[in-house]
C-alpha cells in the first residue's frame, strides 16, 4: 500500500510532467505577429531603433525601447547587431498616452485612473527601407490616484513600467 507522501509525490510528479508536456506545445517567445514565429523577410538579424516619443511624457522613449531589446535579448531566436550588420530594423514609435479617470469616491475625489498606451511598430530591411512587417499595439493598466502627487506619479510610472513589458512581449 503507498504512503500519503508517495501519492503526494506522484501525484507532483504527474503534474510537473503534464505542465512540461503543455508548454512545449504551446511554445513561448517573441515572435512577430501574423508570421508563426519566424521573422518577416526571411531576416536573420535585426538593431532594434530608439522608438520615437509622440507624446508628452518624458523618457518614456527608453523605458519602451529598453523593454523591447531585453525581450529580444531573453527570446534569443533572433540575433541583435549595430544597425550597419542587422538585416532588418524595428523601430516606431509610442504614439499617444491616455490617462482617464475610471472611478470616483465622490464627484471630487478620483479613485483610480487608468494609463493607455499606444505603440505604432515597424520592421524595416536594412538595405532598402522595404517595410516587412508593421503592426499598432495598445494596453492600459489601472492605479490608485492617492490623493499625493508624488504617490500617484510614482504609480502611474509603475503602471507605464507594466505596460512595456507586457507590449514588449
Amino acid at each position: 500500500m503507498s504512503s500519503p507522501k508517495h501519492k503526494l509525490y506522484s501525484c507532483k510528479l504527474a503534474l510537473a510532467v503534464v505542465c512540461l508536456i503543455v508548454f512545449s506545445l504551446l511554445g513561448c517567445g517573441y515572435h512577430f505577429a501574423g508570421t508563426g514565429g519566424q521573422a518577416p523577410g526571411d531576416i536573420k538579424s535585426i538593431a532594434i531603433d530608439v522608438l520615437q516619443n509622440n507624446t508628452a511624457q518624458i523618457g518614456l522613449e527608453s523605458v519602451f525601447t529598453n523593454a523591447i531589446l531585453n525581450e529580444f535579448i531573453r527570446w534569443k531566436r533572433l540575433p541583435i547587431k549595430p544597425r550597419k550588420e542587422a538585416e532588418g530594423v524595428l523601430g516606431g514609435s509610442i504614439a499617444k498616452i491616455q490617462i482617464r479617470e475610471i472611478s470616483h469616491v465622490d464627484s471630487n475625489k478620483t479613485l483610480t485612473s487608468r494609463v493607455t498606451i499606444t505603440l505604432k511598430l515597424n520592421l524595416k530591411r536594412v538595405e532598402t527601407d522595404e517595410v516587412l512587417w508593421k503592426k499598432d499595439y495598445s494596453y492600459h493598466e489601472g492605479y490608485v490616484e492617492t490623493g499625493n502627487s508624488l504617490d500617484t506619479a510614482l504609480l502611474r510610472r509603475q503602471a507605464t513600467d507594466k505596460i512595456s513589458e507586457y507590449l514588449a512581449e
